[in-house]
C-alpha cells in the first residue's frame, strides 16, 4: 500500500484519536490486564492526545488510492512526561506510576530539558494496512521532522514483544530503563503480573 506521510494536523486528529484507541485497547497487554474498555480510554485520553497532537511532531499515514488514514504516530516532547501531573483517576494510577518509575530510572542517567528528545509516545496502523512497512516509515519520518527542530534522542515506552524487537535490535537503541511486570507493585497490588509475553517493559533511547 501506497501512503502520504504528513504532519498530524486538526483535520486528522479524530480519525487519528480513533484508530490509535482502537488499536491500544485490542492490542495492548497493559489496558487488557486493567481491564479498561474502549470508551472509558477514550474519556481519560482525549485531552491529552489534543495537546500532543497539538506540539505539531506527530505523523499522519494517508492511504494515497483511498485517501483515508491508515497509521498515526503520536509524539511528544519527552520532557512533557518529567513535569509532575494531577493524580489519574483509580483505574488509570498504574499505568501513570509504571511511567513514572521509568522516567526517575532514566533521569539517573541522562538529564533532560525541553527540546532534547521526542517520545513516541502511541504508534497505530490499521489492520488492512498492517504489514506493510508503514510502521517504520512513520517512525523515519518522525524522527527527520524532529532532527530538523533541533532535537537530538528518541524515546521509546517498549511495552510488547514486536516494539522490543523492532527497536532494540533492528534499530540499535539502547535500553535505558526496565520493569519486570511481575515485580511491579502498586499499593499492595502488583496489577501486571498476568503480563508474561514481554516479561518487562522497556524505556528507550535512540540518537536522530
Amino acid at each position: 500500500m501506497a501512503v502520504e506521510l504528513n504532519l498530524l494536523d486538526a483535520a486528522r486528529l479524530d480519525a487519528a484519536f480513533n484508530l490509535a484507541t482502537q488499536v491500544f485497547t485490542e492490542a495492548s497487554t497493559l489496558h487488557r490486564a486493567l481491564k479498561i474498555g474502549l470508551n472509558e480510554y477514550r474519556e481519560h485520553l482525549r485531552h491529552p492526545f489534543e495537546m500532543m497532537v497539538s506540539e505539531g511532531l506527530s505523523i499522519a499515514a494517508t492511504d494515497n488510492h483511498s485517501c483515508d488514514l491508515v497509521g498515526c504516530l503520536i509524539v511528544t516532547d519527552f520532557s512533557n512526561q518529567l513535569v509532575e501531573k494531577a493524580n489519574p483517576s483509580q483505574k488509570f494510577a498504574p499505568l501513570s506510576a509504571l511511567t513514572k518509575d521509568l522516567c526517575r530510572q532514566y533521569q539517573r542517567k541522562r538529564l533532560i530539558s525541553a527540546a532534547d528528545a521526542i517520545l513516541v509516545d502511541m504508534a497505530a496502523v490499521s489492520k488492512e494496512a498492517g504489514g506493510g512497512g508503514i510502521y517504520k516509515q512513520m517512525r523515519a519520518a518522525a524522527d527527520g521532522f524532529a532532527r530538523s527542530r533541533g532535537f537530538k534522542l528518541v524515546i521509546g515506552e517498549l511495552s510488547s514483544p514486536v516494539t522490543q524487537h523492532v527497536v532494540l535490535e533492528r534499530l540499535g537503541h539502547r535500553k535505558m530503563a526496565e520493569i519486570n511486570f511481575a515485580e511491579f507493585q502498586y499499593g499492595n497490588e502488583r496489577p501486571f503480573h498476568t503480563i508474561q509475553k514481554p516479561p518487562s517493559i522497556i524505556l528507550s533511547e535512540g540518537d536522530l
